[in-house]
């Protein structure tokens, strides 16, 4: 419990943090390297798709994940490297935040994309029986 209260002590977030430990830079270095080139697979990938809604989504997505993906590997090589500015864990919050804020607007666009696509489908249907053959 009371490990749980350091997380809301000013000195947590914006004091000199310890030496960061080997597991903790595999994993950090492991969940970046793997958004990094989750994203450039979803960018080379995304052409060939061809539904238009779901390549426009992987669009998106592929270019977000790069870009968080090089985010936490620049914050995380400043952190090993301790560098004064970028090494204090307020970036890392920020970059969690970043993520969720990615996903949120991604699932929103993924939803109001859909419903326009439906929308002139059946636009386009209720045309097209209108129209010469």
């Amino acid at each position: 419990m009371t490990y749980f209260i350091q997380f809301f002590t000013l000195d947590y977030w914006f004091g000199f943090p310890p030496l960061i430990t080997t597991p903790w830079l595999v994993i950090l270095l492991v969940k970046y390297v793997a958004l990094f080139f989750g994203g450039i697979a979803a960018l080379m990938f995304y052409p060939k798709i061809e539904d238009r809604f779901t390549r426009q989504v992987t669009r998106r997505a592929g270019s977000g994940a790069i870009w968080l993906g090089v985010c936490g590997l620049f914050l995380t090589f400043s952190r090993f490297e301790r560098v004064p500015v970028f090494m204090y864990r307020y970036w890392f919050l920020f970059i969690a935040i970043a993520f969720v804020v990615w996903l949120v607007r991604l699932y929103k666009y993924a939803v109001q994309r859909r419903e326009k696509l439906d929308e002139e489908t059946r636009t386009y249907q209720t045309k097209e029986k209108y129209l010469r053959k």
